[in-house]
């Protein structure tokens, strides 16, 4: 094949200055293009190259590149901007003879100053990175277009004009409202609240406040409700509970988050003064679990129960893995751990044994039942994206202050993976194998408990590792409630700035998960 057969198609596809990309395709085909070689007319042409390559993968990195740039212009604008209106205050100031206001704006000036320079040089490092990046990407990923138009002649080839009508449609909807927002302060929210009831009450606004409150600030409040009733749940004088409204003494009206926020504490009032002997229940059956294994772990003398953990590990993973819990516990008991780690252990058992007792049922409904994938799969999508903090607070309204409400919190925080890995389990135990055991006569308890239980256990010992983990993650946070333990070390060693201190007990909080999951792992193994 000669030379100009190799290269015709390289030509009718770019068109115009065929020549230079059929030589650079040639060199990317043969791997030998040079690792600095730079698309001149590209790193020039920036967005408007790419698009009217027809290639917008190259058309966005070029434009973000450049829209950064501006982004930055403007803000030394908006600094520039700022720097003036101060020196002009103290001008005034110094005209008044007041030297002393005068030299209370000099930190600002030097802000506004820096601040200024500095963006002018990080959009001009931009600018010379980005168009140096692009030039050398271009041809790189322009000779992935030519090879997906070697198969579908229809995709992007050559340079059209009629596509600069959609790169000025992209620009004319993002760059405006881009660098004219990064030009400005944007308002904040209480600011735009007095502008809004300002409005309402007939008070001139001037529209490019009305459009900054609107646009470059947060999301803008689209209506106003009326403050609803005080609610409260006094007692009566015979001791009962009665409902309580009173009319607010603020009438302002609120937004949607403070309306929805109030409905959210009056129903947890509700529930907690009318259905407490719910929740007392669960307290109570929680701080028994609670009361007998911390009468195992801090009741027993250490020596036995080190001794019961040594033997434990050694029996269930080994020599190796025993030697580094031994290890782990003198560390522990060396540095006066011992009775803070047995407690961490209490919460650690008391909330796995509850996500085992919760979570292993509803993996294994999860994993048998497309509806309760369908409910089910959401929540836990949910639960393992709420910041850990959050889990507090409904621990704390319905159950107060102590152990019982940290372990709670760690329950819901840890039990996902359980429900996530024991429907992983159950839904990877082969169809022949459950087909062969209804053929012998397998009833559907006889299938769960003798066939998918045994061969998803490896999985679900998974889930146990990870609750057991995710527990031991949860205990600093718990601890801010109460649950005490290695936790409240931690905490406290932070409230005190005590980095010593903090360093000892996290570093003994990771000796405890290492050992677990070292020990669960190996016996999963085993």
């Amino acid at each position: 094949m000669t030379q100009e057969n190799t290269t015709n198609p390289f030509v009718e596809f770019a068109e115009p200055n065929g020549d230079y990309y059929a030589n650079t395709f040639l060199e990317i085909q043969k791997n030998e293009l040079p690792k600095h070689h730079i698309n001149i007319a590209a790193a020039f042409g920036s967005f408007i190259w790419a698009s009217l390559r027809g290639n917008w993968l190259l058309f966005w990195i070029a434009f973000l590149f450049d829209l950064v740039t501006l982004v930055y212009l403007g803000s030394a604008y908006k600094f520039n901007t700022a720097l003036s209106g101060v020196m002009e205050e103290v001008a005034q100031y110094l005209a008044a003879g007041n030297a002393a206001a005068a030299s209370n704006k000099q930190l600002l000036i030097d802000r506004y100053e820096s601040w200024t320079s500095s963006s002018i040089m990080t959009a001009i490092v931009i600018f010379i990175l980005g168009r140096l990046f692009f030039g050398w990407l271009a041809d790189r990923i322009y000779y992935r277009q030519y090879n997906t138009w070697r198969v579908d002649h229809t995709k992007p080839s050559g340079i059209k004009a009629n596509r600069l009508v959609m790169m000025t449609v992209i620009l004319a909807l993002i760059a405006p409202l881009m660098i004219y927002r990064s030009t400005q302060f944007a308002p904040d929210a209480r600011t735009c609240i007095k502008q809004d009831r300002a409005i309402a009450k007939g008070k001139d606004v001037s529209f490019q406040n009305k459009f900054n409150c609107k646009v470059i600030s947060d999301f803008p409040t689209l209506f106003w409700i009326d403050r609803p009733d005080i609610v409260s749940f006094p007692r009566a004088e015979d001791g009962t509970r009665f409902i309580k409204r009173e009319a607010p003494t603020n009438k302002k009206p609120i937004n949607l988050h403070t309306y929805v926020s109030g409905k959210i504490e009056n129903a947890v009032g509700y529930l907690t003064a009318f259905h407490s002997y719910v929740f007392d229940g669960v307290k109570g059956v929680l701080q028994t679990l609670l009361n007998a294994l911390e009468a195992v772990f801090v009741g027993t003398p250490w020596p036995i129960m080190m001794g019961a953990l040594l033997a434990i590990a050694y029996y269930a993973a080994g020599l190796r893995i025993a030697s580094f819990v031994g290890l782990s516990l003198g560390y522990l008991a060396f540095f006066g751990f011992w009775i803070t780690a047995m407690e961490t252990l209490t919460l650690v058992a008391s909330a796995t044994c509850v996500a085992i007792v919760i979570g292993l049922p509803l993996g294994i409904w999860v994993g048998k039942s497309k509806r309760g994938k369908a409910i089910v799969t959401p929540i836990l999508d949910m639960m393992q994206t709420i910041p850990s903090f959050v889990y507090l607070l409904p621990a704390i309204a319905f159950f107060g202050i102590g152990v019982v409400p940290g372990i709670l919190a760690t329950v819901t925080f840890a039990m996902p993976p359980m429900v996530r890995l024991t429907s992983l389990g159950i839904q990877h135990v082969p169809e022949s194998t459950k087909e062969a055991a209804l053929a012998f006569g397998a009833n559907p308890r006889q299938l769960l408990t003798k066939v998918e239980l045994p061969l998803a256990m490896p999985s679900i010992m998974a889930g146990v590792n990870q609750v057991v983990m995710m527990s031991l993650s949860m205990v600093v946070v718990a601890a801010l409630i109460g649950a005490g333990g290695m936790g409240f070390l931690v905490t406290d060693a932070l409230a005190r700035t005590d980095t010593g201190k903090g360093i000892l007990a996290g570093v003994g909080i990771a000796l405890l998960a290492m050992m677990i999951d070292r020990v669960v792992q190996k016996a999963n193994k085993q």
